[in-house]
């Protein structure tokens, strides 16, 4: 079973999987089954948790219909050209009992307007946040609350669309390999097992419910957070955002930084500002920070800084093998596997999150 996305230009893999017992526990505890991606992620927790809790499908949506999700997760996945992430879409697919004609056929009707008036305007809203930021998302979103699209079911999207471009990012820039996905309806034990795995995991495929926050978060991206109250979305935001402020394998400076290159990149003013804030708090000046947003350096910064300001700007659109070949020179260049973990997971965060941050908290 082949597609275009394994046609793909694809880098050898730069990291080395490290087994971690706690991390792959988690990870069949949330998804039902392990997760051989996570090795390679283990070295900094925060985002192998991300990786793992950042799935819309285990309980996180109360409004949006989870077969529309799985759709709008396609169709970005397509915009991004992750050919992991689209294995495993179609490895899903095929262990819900698709063969390979009706997956195909699904395939061609993502883009051939064959498919419901509603659902067309759920991929136009993915297309529109992941090609052109939050322009192209306040233009998709206003069409869909014109057709009386409550805001609840909106953010919801937005929130699904800003996973899968995290999820393709964290999975592309390091190169982790497709093949074993991709090989899976080949495998005889995997065939054998296929009703049994299907029925795994769709034991987690759960609807959510209402969640209060446990309290106000007071980081950056606080805002956006509480636009989803109420909703397991933000919860799991939390969480993630809190671990990721402070992990320590890059500092609160540098990934301040990287969020505000990518925000100004995209464009999203909002947070430009609201970074620029923190960034004031962290003692750099607005000059500096001028700086950096125009010419991508400064004399204040530090060499990792300077390394990773560059870095973030390109993963805002890319070629999936030239981005994969820029991130083998950084790896390189950093040393240890841990900051640059730590910086694929920032600047995958810092994108899924920018492109609709503006949007879902003026809603």
């Amino acid at each position: 079973m082949t597609s275009a996305l394994e046609q793909i230009a694809w880098e050898p893999c730069m990291l080395r999987p490290r087994p971690d017992r706690a991390v792959e526990s988690y990870a069949r505890k949330r998804m039902g089954l392990p997760n051989p991606a996570l090795r390679y992620f283990a070295p900094v927790p925060w985002l192998a948790r991300a990786v793992t809790d950042l799935h819309a499908e285990h309980g996180l949506l109360i409004h949006l219909d989870q077969r529309i999700a799985d759709l709008v997760g396609m169709v970005v996945t397509q915009e991004n050209s992750c050919r992991y992430c689209f294995a495993a879409y179609r490895a899903m697919l095929w262990l819900q009992g698709m063969d390979r004609t009706r997956i195909e056929q699904l395939e061609r009707d993502l883009s051939s307007g064959a498919l419901p008036p509603r659902v067309q305007a759920a991929l136009a809203l993915g297309r529109g946040q992941t090609r052109s930021g939050p322009q192209g998302m306040r233009e998709a979103w206003r069409t869909m609350r014109r057709e009386g699209v409550r805001p609840e079911e909106l953010r919801e999207l937005a929130f699904t669309v800003a996973t899968t471009d995290f999820q393709n990012r964290v999975h592309t820039i390091p190169a982790i390999p497709s093949q074993p996905l991709e090989r899976m309806p080949d495998r005889l034990m995997v065939r054998l097992l296929r009703p049994l795995l299907d029925r795994v995991l769709r034991k987690r495929r759960v609807r959510g419910e209402e969640t209060p926050l446990a309290r106000r978060p007071d980081y950056p991206y606080a805002e956006l957070v509480c636009a989803f109250g109420g909703s397991p979305i933000a919860a799991i935001l939390d969480r993630t955002l809190q671990q990721m402020w402070d992990s320590p394998h890059l500092t609160r400076r540098c990934k301040l930084l990287m969020f505000a290159v990518i925000a100004r990149g995209l464009p999203c003013e909002r947070c430009v500002l609201e970074v620029g804030r923190a960034l004031e708090a962290e003692g750099v000046s607005p000059d500096t920070q001028a700086q950096v947003l125009a010419h991508l350096d400064a004399p204040q910064l530090d060499p990792v800084e300077r390394l990773l300001v560059g870095f973030a700007r390109e993963t805002l659109w890319y070629e999936p093998a030239a981005l994969q070949r820029r991130a083998r020179v950084l790896r390189e260049q950093l040393g240890n596997d841990e900051p640059f973990i730590e910086a694929v997971g920032v600047a995958a965060l810092a994108n899924g999150l920018c492109r609709m941050a503006a949007t879902v908290v003026e809603e």
